[in-house]
């Protein structure tokens, strides 16, 4: 509804600038020319040309940070499953440890230690 009410406001924006500046003037393109054009178009249009070429800057630099954190999100991962591989690795070495130390008898000094 908020839309709405803003949408009416700016036509009616746009409408009161319309009606006053209705001056006809001619437009040159290099070797082309166009006449009897009315201001508040040459007005209108700018603006709306400039607010398109912003909106086109916004969208590439949102896709360019939705590339970069899609990047970001799969280094996360990997890095993830490493770090679970590593824990797994280090978890079977501390196994491994402990039934050396009890095959060769080290791990009853290390309770006398304590």
């Amino acid at each position: 509804m908020g839309v709405i009410i803003l949408a009416v406001i700016v036509g009616l924006g746009i409408g009161y600038f319309a009606t006053q500046n209705t001056n006809q003037i001619s437009l040159y393109f290099g070797p082309y020319a166009v006449s009897n054009t009315p201001l508040y178009l040459v007005v209108i249009s700018a603006l709306l040309m400039g607010l398109l070429l912003a909106w086109i800057f916004s969208l590439v630099n949102s896709f360019s940070s939705k590339i970069t954190l899609h990047g970001k999100e799969n280094k996360i991962k990997e890095d993830e499953k490493t770090i679970a591989e590593l824990t797994k690795e280090i978890h079977q070495l501390e196994l491994d440890n402990t039934r050396l130390k009890e095959k060769s008898g080290e791990g009853k000094n290390d309770d006398k230690s304590l």
